[in-house]
């Protein structure tokens, strides 16, 4: 059974994290713009479920609670021990600190009208690694998709 439920973000992001805790998978609407291109904003539902030690690592897509106490859904870009750093897809620059204990979930799947891509699929795992790797270049391919798909403001 499906519900959709809207309530204020810090709230509901820990009733996630306490769903994830007991080994559900949760379905969320992607609302802002710092995973664009690839996670898009209202258009996307993204499948957060429980994870392994071994899940954590540069690439893969979490959402998780910063050090400044924030929830973020954005891609591990290093990994040292028990530390993270993590970026949005479709920020330059802009990156937050996190531990592994804020690590309320990764992505399982990701749904786009009515296809669903699994976060294992091969294509998806390419994705993922080439996006991370061009890291330093990406500010051009984004600046183009900004220009071609313009930001609309988010409403609280």
């Amino acid at each position: 059974m499906t519900r959709k439920i809207t309530k204020d973000k810090g709230l509901m992001m820990e009733e996630i994290a306490q769903l994830i805790s007991e080994g559900k998978n949760v379905s969320i609407t992607a609302k802002g713009y710092s995973m664009n291109p690839f996670v898009r904003h209202m258009e996307d539902t993204l499948t957060i479920g429980p994870w392994q030690d071994s899940d954590i690592k540069k690439g893969t897509a979490a959402l998780v609670r910063t050090t400044k106490g924030e929830y973020v859904f954005h891609r591990i870009i290093e990994r040292k021990g028990e530390h993270l750093l993590l970026e949005g897809d479709g920020n330059i620059g802009q990156k937050e600190r996190a531990t592994l204990d804020g690590i309320a979930g990764i992505m399982h799947s990701i749904t786009r009208k009515n296809r669903t891509i699994s976060s294992k699929n091969l294509l998806w795992r390419i994705y993922s690694w080439t996006w991370v790797a061009l890291r330093p270049l990406r500010r051009y391919p984004l600046a183009l998709w900004r220009k071609l798909n313009p930001q609309q403001p988010l409403h609280r």
